[in-house]
């Protein structure tokens, strides 16, 4: 084995043996520690439709829409089942502005990861943009990516945990 070689494995078992402690320090980290995927945006002209496509297509939970490069409102899932289904019925053609949340808290890559769980909680948001000085959209952080983020420092004890937990023998006969 090349020198290098070893070097690297001794550093791969050093971050191993690391322990690492979950503690309110943690969420002083800011949000850029994250690593969130580019925003998915649309621009205010466009329609309800337009956005659920998007969200369909991308397999995420809401999208930032913008008005003139800048964040203007943000749609979600939730915007979707609470104020068009059933609602709208030509919700495809209809202005993403009629079921958008107008100017959403919005939070910048160096805040704290404590702000972004204090609004969550007590906003009840699940998804909080992310914009630049220039309020361009950055990223959207879920509360997926929090619960990721938290779980990374219970990797053995909580992602391992078989999904539902054993409560004895069940008795299948009768009916």
């Amino acid at each position: 084995m090349a020198e290098e070689d070893i070097e690297e494995e001794m550093q791969i078992g050093k971050e191993r043996d690391k322990i690492t402690v979950l503690n309110s320090d943690i969420f002083k980290l800011p949000l850029s520690e994250l690593l969130l995927p580019p925003a998915a945006v649309l621009d205010i002209g466009a329609t309800i439709g337009e956005a659920v496509g998007l969200m369909q297509q991308k397999k995420i939970g809401s999208v930032l829409i913008t008005k003139k490069g800048k964040l203007a409102g943000i749609i979600t899932e939730r915007d979707v089942l609470n104020k068009v289904i059933g609602k709208m019925d030509d919700f495809r053609t209809r202005p993403v502005s009629d079921a958008m949340t107008p100017n959403p808290l919005r939070l910048m890559p160096g805040d704290m990861i404590a702000y972004v769980m204090n609004n969550m909680h007590v906003g009840g948001y699940r998804h909080v943009p992310i914009v630049n000085e220039k309020d361009e959209p950055i990223s959207v952080i879920s509360i997926r990516d929090v619960m990721t983020f938290i779980l990374d420092y219970f990797p053995e004890d909580v992602t391992n945990t078989v999904g539902e937990p054993y409560r004895g023998p069940t008795d299948r006969e009768g009916a």
